[in-house]
């Protein structure tokens, strides 16, 4: 399907909690708990225990902060232990922006520490690496009411892991897709058209470094059968356009894979997958958009942007976001990470300065699926 695409986003990396409890120093007074932080509990813990691991002195912490944030650090380390200067050190960071300055600077110091390698792995393998602070403070700012950062941040492990690259057996990625069943996928259908099913794969769990490191090849399952699927329409391709999609032209394509991936432990945990909802939501303008994606075959990222509504006959919905060829079959989330579109493709309809893109509403794909094939799927 020949439509325009947009350059991709920074890609960044699946989430990866690190199970590890570790009693916590009081934070050191005046520090306000609870404001947006980039790392989530675990992976504070963890930090803390690594840095007091790898610099057991002050001194040699004083190092990796460098020249330009040696009065913050010697301003916390002026009193108490190691353990709670460190402490100190990262919460500062956490408060000001400059994590990722602390993690790349520790590493650089000491890039012999296999301790300190895995959680720099660990961090920059991470999905929520791709979401800018900007945004992550505009949803938890006033009226937030999705259970705490903690738990929106679990939410976003989970997706990424039920995202999949979609592929040939050789050759490049074709787009992305994620799993509504234990053994279906759900993309779109001008992703598969004229592929041959037998050629198809499917990919989860594919982590890469930004300098190109592959951490994680990722597991493959095979494409068995194609159980529904709708074309795109003809207007898709054409400026302006001259009607709006029929619910006989959504774009979808449900493939079945091998085993069940869906039931699949990672990290401990069942993958899980994504139950289309029946629930139309209403795409207010402005509200965010989070789309997670694999543009051009790269690992995951979240492209994150404004919805810009809905047409009448809600089978196409728009939103501004940065992605790329590849990044069609993406699942569309709300800023509180309710599922809500199928990522279809870049448009032309609006002024390019605009970024637009669109996809199809997933209570749409749902209400046009016949009882056997919801029946298939697990749906009631």
């Amino acid at each position: 399907m020949a439509v325009p695409a947009y350059p991709p986003c920074e890609s960044s990396r699946e989430m990866r909690q690190i199970a590890v409890s570790v009693a916590r120093p009081a934070p050191p007074r005046g520090f306000i708990v609870g404001d947006t932080m980039e790392l989530d509990a675990d992976e504070r813990d963890e930090l803390l225990r690594v840095l007091l691991s790898a610099f057991p002195s002050v001194e040699e912490l004083r190092r990796v902060v460098g020249a330009n944030r040696r009065q913050e650090l010697e301003a916390l380390a002026s009193t108490g232990s190691v353990r709670e200067r460190i402490f100190a050190l990262i919460h500062r960071a956490e408060l000001e922006g400059w994590t990722r300055e602390l993690v790349t600077g520790a590493y650089a110091a000491l890039p012999r520490n296999p301790r300190l390698l895995r959680f720099v792995q660990g961090y920059f393998a991470s999905v929520q690496r791709s979401i800018p602070r900007v945004s992550l403070e505009r949803i938890f700012g006033p009226g937030w009411a999705g259970g705490g950062l903690d738990v929106w941040r679990r939410r976003l492990t989970s997706i990424g892991r039920q995202v999949c690259r979609v592929e040939p057996q050789v050759g490049a990625a074709l787009g992305t897709g994620f799993l509504v069943s234990p053994n279906v996928v759900l993309t779109n259908f001008h992703v598969i058209e004229n592929k041959l099913l037998e050629s198809l794969r499917v990919r989860f769990d594919h982590k890469v470094l930004p300098d190109r490191t592959l951490l994680q090849p990722g597991r493959v399952y095979r494409v068995t059968k194609c159980l529904a699927h709708s074309p795109y329409s003809p207007a898709d391709l054409m400026h302006p356009r001259p009607r709006e999609a029929t619910v006989s032209e959504l774009d979808y394509a449900f493939l079945q894979v091998e085993g069940a991936p869906g039931e699949a432990l990672v990290d401990g945990e069942s993958r899980g997958w994504l139950e289309l909802p029946e629930t139309r939501e209403p795409f207010t303008p402005g509200s965010l958009a989070l789309i997670f994606q694999h543009p051009e075959g790269q690992p995951m990222s979240v492209a994150v942007d404004e919805f810009l509504g809905v047409n009448p006959s809600r089978t196409r919905v728009a939103y501004r976001a940065c992605t790329g060829p590849g990044s069609s079959g993406a699942p569309c989330f709300t800023q509180d990470l309710r599922l809500a579109a199928l990522h279809h493709s870049g448009g032309p309809r609006m002024p390019s300065s605009t970024g637009h893109n669109e996809g199809i509403p997933t209570d749409t794909i749902r209400d046009s699926l016949p009882p056997r094939v919801r029946d298939v799927l697990g749906w009631r």
